[in-house]
């Protein structure tokens, strides 16, 4: 006799599976597999539950509202498409940027089913196991760039710069932790918010695990990581003083990724011999000129922004003061010839284009002032509709993380995290979808 409850139960280890095979390979941000980034791969995996429930999903009138505001405030979009003339290649770009919306919602919505009390336990198990292998992973990385040994060829393409065959290198500056992502900004975007939800949802002693993930965060020297930090200890404080509850877990972790990212080491200061710092000899001399191990202090103000964010703010403020959405897929064209200083004339190469680099700032300038206005009106409908706790606070601080880190779209992964956070700190756990 078939026992359906143990199937259920199968079905859902399954898809918790399928879940951390997927984030590991979106984690893989700076390899590709012919000619195709393999994080591209891990979101078109965490679709798989999706496609396997399309029917619950896809009868959901909820899910299917959404669908149909995505596709008026996608107007513009439309209209555009059909008035103007485009290659494949802008015909796949704009076939991405959609795919990333609907995987976001469709995640989101799973998300907020799937993980009830049971399937919730599974997940936070693996994310455990998770953050240890991989905070051991970007430490190794981290080493293995100073004293080349082995570490994977970052083979996506923009890991390189100038003759360089690897961007992972900084002559007068901290080495940075960019582990298997292309960038650090990317690495602490990816990672912190997984670490984050696991240290407040487990009530463990987590200490070992917060301070070893705290360390590798800080090893990027993300100016985005010291800026939500003071948001965590302002968050950290208010609870304090309204429950007289200690997070240690989290101070360990706050604490170990400010010392991490506030003191540095130079490559060519700790290995002179490398294969990067033997192209800069006299650099090098400089820098070795005392003989001693020098410890760099990061005392960068972190809201000081870099040229592509301050250009990609500039385009914004430029734009907005007579905004005229032409669909998300013109936004990077655009920014290209703000860049540029001259307007590419019906040339809609999306080649090695440059991204504004802000999620607010792609979907206001593509979808119009409806996108800021439609957050808006989700995020005060939340603050009325539930229980003004330090749960919701700390949901805002996810969103709002996400919302100010360099990646310009949204995606699976973003859906599974925030559908996650909401399920765990202003759902009703005992909800079951699957």
């Amino acid at each position: 006799m078939i026992n359906i409850e143990s199937m259920k139960i199968d079905k859902n280890n399954i898809y918790v599976n399928i879940i951390f095979i997927s984030i590991f390979l979106i984690f893989l941000d700076a390899y590709e597999i012919f000619s195709i980034p393999i994080s591209w791969i891990g979101l078109s995996f965490l679709l798989i539950p999706i496609v396997l429930e399309g029917k619950a999903i896809v009868n959901n009138g909820l899910i299917k509202n959404i669908c149909i505001l995505v596709i008026l405030i996608s107007i513009p979009q439309i209209f555009f498409l059909f008035n103007n003339e485009f290659d494949s290649s802008y015909s796949v770009y704009i076939f991405l940027r959609y795919l990333n919306i609907f995987s976001f919602i469709f995640l989101f919505y799973f998300s907020l089913h799937f993980f009830n009390t049971k399937n919730v336990n599974l997940a936070m198990h693996g994310i455990n196991r998770f953050i240890t292998f991989f905070s051991a992973v970007t430490i190794y990385i981290f080493i293995a760039q100073i004293f080349d040994l082995y570490e994977p060829f970052r083979n996506r393409a923009n890991t390189d710069i100038d003759e360089m065959s690897q961007a992972t290198f900084w002559l007068s500056q901290p080495h940075r932790a960019m582990s298997t992502f292309r960038e650090p900004v990317i690495f602490v975007t990816f990672f912190l918010p997984l670490v984050l939800i696991y240290l407040k949802h487990d009530d463990k002693k987590n200490y070992l695990i917060a301070s070893i993930a705290g360390f590798a965060l800080g090893l990027s020297k993300s100016d985005l990581l010291r800026v939500i930090s003071v948001v965590l200890i302002l968050y950290l404080l208010l609870n304090y003083l309204s429950t007289k509850e200690i997070k240690v877990s989290f101070i360990l972790l706050i604490f170990s990724m400010l010392i991490s990212s506030t003191l540095g080491l130079l490559e060519c200061n700790l290995n002179p011999d490398s294969n990067e710092c033997s192209k800069y000899e006299e650099d090098v001399r400089k820098i070795n000129d005392s003989g001693e191990i020098k410890i760099k202090i990061n005392s960068t103000n972190p809201t000081n922004l870099d040229n592509d964010r301050l250009s990609s703010i500039s385009f914004f403020l430029n734009t907005l003061a007579d905004l005229n959405p032409e669909g998300i897929g013109m936004v990077n064209i655009k920014f290209n010839d703000f860049m540029n200083d001259e307007p590419a004339e019906s040339e809609l190469s999306i080649e090695n284009m440059r991204n504004v680099q802000n999620l607010v700032i792609f979907y206001t300038l593509g979808f119009g002032l409806v996108f800021p206005a439609i957050v808006f009106l989700i995020y005060l409908n939340l603050l009325f509709s539930k229980k003004r706790d330090f749960n919701l606070m700390f949901f805002f601080i996810i969103s709002i993380f996400l919302f100010i880190s360099p990646i310009e779209e949204l995606n699976a992964y973003f859906g599974l995290i925030l559908g996650l956070s909401s399920t765990l700190f202003i759902k009703d756990k005992n909800a079951a979808y699957i």
